[in-house]
This record gives C-alpha cells, structure tokens and sequence, in this order.
C-alpha cells in the first residue's frame, strides 16, 4: 500500500521513498502520479513460502481469500516454495499459507501486473504474539463501508489526487480507527507534507492495530530517518524486513538510516540488496550509493554512481544536487 523521494546530503535522509510501490502496484519512481489508464482489471499474485531459516516449504496449501474470509482459488507450493494466481481481480486479499500445524498470511492489494508476497512460517513452539506472519483477527473485521472508502482513497492516491484521497481516510478511519491500511496511507501522505509528527502518531497506531503489518513498519522507518532517529529507524526497518523479506524498500530505507550513522560499508551493503531485489530501476538507489562512497573516499566509484542516476533520471528533482555531487568528486580527485 504507499510511498516517497529522497534529497541529497544530510538533508536527503528527511525524505521518503516509494515504500508501497510494489505492494500498491504503483510506479516505484512516483507512487503517486498519473498511471497508465490502460492497466489491466486483473494481474497475478506469485510468491514463496520459506520457514524462520529461510528454507523453502514444498507442498504447503495456500489460499487466496477475500476480505469476506472466502476462498476465491488455492494452490500447492512447488519443490522451491513457489506458488502463484493468475487472472486475479483488483482489489483486496489475504494469501494464507498452512503446513502441518503452522500457518503464515499476508494482506495484498492486487491492482493489475504483478504482485509479489513473501510468506514465513513462524518457528514451532509458543510465539511472542508478535513474531511471524499469524492472521490478525483484525483483519476480517474490518467493516465493508471502511474498505470502500479506503479503495478509493487508494486509487485516488495513485492518480495523484491526495486531498482527495485524504477525505476518504478520514471517513474510512471514522468508520474504524484501528484500520491499519488507512492509517498507514494516512501516515504516508503526511510525511508527503513534511507533517512528520503526525505520520508517526498514525504508524504507531496502525503497528498497535496490526503487529504483523510489514508495511506499517516500513514507513515508520522512514518518518524515524526523518528525525534523524535512525536506531529507531533500523529496529523498525528490521521488523519490517522479517515480515517482508522480499520488500526492497526496506533495504533502501536502512541504507539511509547507516549513512546517518556514518557506516558507510553497512549502507552499501543495504543498497546492494534493494538494487538486486527492485523490480525495476529506481534511479535513488545510484544517489544513496554515490553519497556512502564519496563519503569513504572512493570518488571513482562514487563519479560512476552519479553519472548512473544522471542517466536514469537527468531531469529529476535531485538532479542539481549529483551535479554539484559530481563536481565536488571531481575536484577531490584532482586534489589527490
């Protein structure tokens, strides 16, 4: 569900990034803007299902189920754990994964392409109540007329019309203040207005409503990089990332999160894993990258990194600043 940018030097750490884009459907590049008119009503829903030590689960039953609690389609894990639905409608669903006694589920919003879910079977034994994927009860409790307003608020946001999109929270949040979704999408919009306070205030709300909602982990991370909390930020972003191990977004949240701590290698690292787990090019990821690099004074590779984003994006919002990036680098290396 949601999103954001980012801006350079310690000031770029404020900023948000496309953190629902993969879950939302949307362009990672402008979660927000104007999408093609012509996607398609319905996409597919693929995914994996590993155990706490990553392993994939052969022959675990999974199932698609709307909101309603019905099974609209089901199938079995392959030998590596993959399974997958085709010619899925828009809209809401859980996939919930059972083998033997454990079971694992996720929310999705399926809005056409492709969408992608990545389940962990929680560990035998007592849990914390926190850990894993187990259903939350909340989830089937959400009245119809509360995700109604939420859908359109949903798709409003995606075209861009965000006071819109705003209104119909606010009636969705009326109907049931502990809805996850719509607070986390609130919350979203909010950091979008520089309003970083009252995004945290929704983030928090929405992790108490649903301890197993990736995403509203993720954003906090995000609003947290935002006032420089980036301890907190990374206790978030992991929480996140053990709901959600397959969401890039979070990598690249972490990696802002290091470079505000100053460890450089460990933000590269992070970046490595959200370039190589991304579905598409997010130019961003070559401006975090050039940022940790010229800060370990690697200019080379820091100049290689710049001219990347350039060539991605030589028009974009950040693009002065790699200029001005690319000019320091320069005159760095001349120096030496």
């Amino acid at each position: 569900m949601k999103s954001r940018v980012i801006v350079f030097t310690l000031a770029f750490l404020g900023c948000s990034i496309s953190l629902t884009a993969q879950r939302m459907g949307m362009d990672p590049q402008a979660p927000f803007s104007q999408l093609n008119s012509s996607r398609p009503a319905n996409g597919s829903i693929t995914g994996t299902v590993r155990d706490m030590s990553n392993k994939p689960i052969k022959d675990a039953e999974v199932e698609l189920r709307n909101m309603g609690g019905s099974v609209v389609n089901s199938a079995s894990t392959s030998s590596s754990g993959n399974f997958e639905f085709s010619l899925v409608a828009s809209g809401t669903y859980m996939v919930v994964a059972t083998a033997g006694t454990q079971q694992a589920s996720e929310r999705v919003e399926a809005s056409g392409w492709s969408n992608v879910v990545s389940l962990r079977m929680p560990a035998n034994g007592p849990q914390d109540g926190i850990a894993g994927n187990s259903i939350s009860v909340m989830q089937y409790r959400i009245p119809g007329k509360a995700r109604d307003e939420y859908r359109k608020a949903h798709e409003l946001a995606e075209n861009g019309k965000l006071e819109e999109a705003a209104k119909h929270l606010a009636k969705a949040l009326e109907l049931c203040p502990n809805y996850a979704d719509a607070l986390t999408l609130r919350g979203i919009l909010e950091l979008n207005q520089r309003e970083t306070e009252a995004a945290v205030t929704d983030l928090d709300k929405a992790i108490q409503s649903d301890a197993n909602y990736a995403m509203a982990y993720m954003v906090m991370g995000s609003a947290l990089n935002q006032q420089a909390k980036f301890d907190e930020a990374l206790r978030s972003l992991e929480r996140g990332e053990s709901l959600a191990p397959n969401y890039w977004q979070g990598h690249f949240e972490m990696a802002k999160s290091y470079i505000g701590k100053r460890d450089y290698p460990a933000a590269l690292h992070q970046i490595d894993l959200a370039e190589n787990m991304a579905p598409t090019e997010y130019p961003l990821i070559s401006l975090v990258r050039a940022h940790a690099l010229l800060a370990m004074k690697q200019y080379p590779e820091a100049m290689i990194a710049l001219e990347s984003y350039l060539q991605k994006d030589p028009q974009g919002s950040n693009s002065e600043q790699a200029r001005r990036m690319m000019q320091q680098a320069q005159a760095l290396m001349a120096r030496n």
